[in-house]
Protein backbone atom coordinates (compact mmCIF):
# COMPACT_ATOMS: atom_id res chain seq x y z
CA UNK A 1 0.00 0.00 0.00
CA UNK A 2 2.47 2.27 0.95
CA UNK A 3 4.49 1.73 -2.59
CA UNK A 4 1.73 2.41 -3.79
CA UNK A 5 1.09 5.33 -2.10
CA UNK A 6 4.70 6.82 -2.98
CA UNK A 7 4.50 5.49 -6.74
CA UNK A 8 1.23 7.77 -7.16
CA UNK A 9 3.25 10.65 -5.48
CA UNK A 10 5.78 10.11 -7.50
CA UNK A 11 3.47 10.27 -10.55
CA UNK A 12 2.01 13.55 -9.57
CA UNK A 13 5.18 15.40 -9.17
CA UNK A 14 6.26 14.40 -12.46
CA UNK A 15 2.96 15.35 -13.96
CA UNK A 16 3.27 18.91 -11.93
CA UNK A 17 6.35 18.71 -13.83
CA UNK A 18 5.48 18.71 -17.06
CA UNK A 19 2.54 21.02 -16.45
CA UNK A 20 4.89 23.45 -15.39
CA UNK A 21 7.03 23.32 -18.38
CA UNK A 22 4.36 23.60 -20.47
CA UNK A 23 2.47 26.58 -19.00
CA UNK A 24 6.36 27.78 -19.78
CA UNK A 25 6.63 26.26 -23.45
CA UNK A 26 3.19 27.84 -24.02
CA UNK A 27 4.72 31.61 -23.58
CA UNK A 28 6.70 30.68 -26.63
CA UNK A 29 4.29 29.33 -29.09
CA UNK A 30 2.03 31.56 -30.92
CA UNK A 31 -0.83 30.96 -33.06
CA UNK A 32 -1.69 33.74 -35.79
CA UNK A 33 -5.20 34.74 -37.08
CA UNK A 34 -6.48 36.85 -39.93
CA UNK A 35 -9.34 38.48 -39.85
CA UNK A 36 -11.26 40.50 -43.42
CA UNK A 37 -8.72 38.53 -45.86
CA UNK A 38 -5.67 40.19 -44.03
CA UNK A 39 -7.07 43.38 -42.85
CA UNK A 40 -6.17 42.73 -39.52
CA UNK A 41 -3.77 40.57 -38.20
CA UNK A 42 -3.50 39.16 -34.57
CA UNK A 43 -0.59 37.26 -32.93
CA UNK A 44 -0.98 35.70 -29.36
CA UNK A 45 1.08 32.90 -27.45
CA UNK A 46 0.06 30.12 -26.06
CA UNK A 47 -0.45 31.39 -22.47
CA UNK A 48 -2.84 33.92 -24.04
CA UNK A 49 -1.25 36.85 -24.21
CA UNK A 50 -1.19 39.17 -27.10
CA UNK A 51 2.32 39.89 -28.81
CA UNK A 52 1.25 41.90 -31.60
CA UNK A 53 -1.55 43.33 -33.81
CA UNK A 54 -0.79 44.39 -37.41
CA UNK A 55 -3.56 46.23 -39.55
CA UNK A 56 -3.15 46.77 -42.87
CA UNK A 57 -2.00 50.70 -43.90
CA UNK A 58 -4.13 51.10 -46.40
CA UNK A 59 -7.47 50.54 -44.44
CA UNK A 60 -6.73 52.74 -41.91
CA UNK A 61 -9.08 56.34 -41.73
CA UNK A 62 -11.06 57.70 -39.59
CA UNK A 63 -14.10 56.83 -41.52
CA UNK A 64 -13.15 52.83 -41.12
CA UNK A 65 -12.49 53.56 -37.01
CA UNK A 66 -15.17 51.46 -36.00
CA UNK A 67 -14.90 48.77 -38.60
CA UNK A 68 -11.04 48.42 -37.67
CA UNK A 69 -12.29 48.29 -34.06
CA UNK A 70 -14.65 45.42 -34.62
CA UNK A 71 -11.96 43.59 -36.58
CA UNK A 72 -9.78 43.87 -33.90
CA UNK A 73 -11.83 42.44 -31.05
CA UNK A 74 -13.19 39.64 -33.81
CA UNK A 75 -8.90 39.15 -34.31
CA UNK A 76 -8.24 38.74 -30.82
CA UNK A 77 -11.28 36.54 -29.60
CA UNK A 78 -10.01 34.28 -31.92
CA UNK A 79 -6.33 34.31 -31.16
CA UNK A 80 -7.11 34.20 -27.93
CA UNK A 81 -9.93 30.97 -28.54
CA UNK A 82 -6.93 29.59 -31.08
CA UNK A 83 -4.18 30.26 -28.56
CA UNK A 84 -6.62 28.19 -25.82
CA UNK A 85 -6.96 25.01 -27.95
CA UNK A 86 -2.97 24.86 -28.72
CA UNK A 87 -2.45 24.54 -24.87
CA UNK A 88 -5.62 22.60 -24.33
CA UNK A 89 -4.05 20.01 -27.14
CA UNK A 90 -0.78 19.74 -25.57
CA UNK A 91 -1.80 19.26 -22.45
CA UNK A 92 -4.02 16.30 -23.07
CA UNK A 93 -0.41 15.25 -24.83
CA UNK A 94 1.24 15.69 -21.36
CA UNK A 95 -1.59 13.91 -19.46
CA UNK A 96 -3.00 11.06 -21.59
CA UNK A 97 -6.09 12.25 -22.21
CA UNK A 98 -7.49 12.72 -18.68
CA UNK A 99 -9.48 15.69 -18.34
CA UNK A 100 -7.66 18.45 -15.54
CA UNK A 101 -10.05 20.23 -13.59
CA UNK A 102 -10.24 23.49 -14.39
CA UNK A 103 -7.69 25.46 -12.45
CA UNK A 104 -7.96 28.87 -12.40
CA UNK A 105 -4.73 30.61 -14.20
CA UNK A 106 -3.77 27.48 -15.13
CA UNK A 107 -4.67 28.02 -18.93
Amino acid sequence: MEDQLSNLLAQAQKLQAEITRLQEEMKTKTVEVSVDGGTVRVIATGGQYIKDIFIDPNFIHPANAKVIKSLIVEGVNMALDRAKQMAEKEMKKITGGFTMPKIPGMF
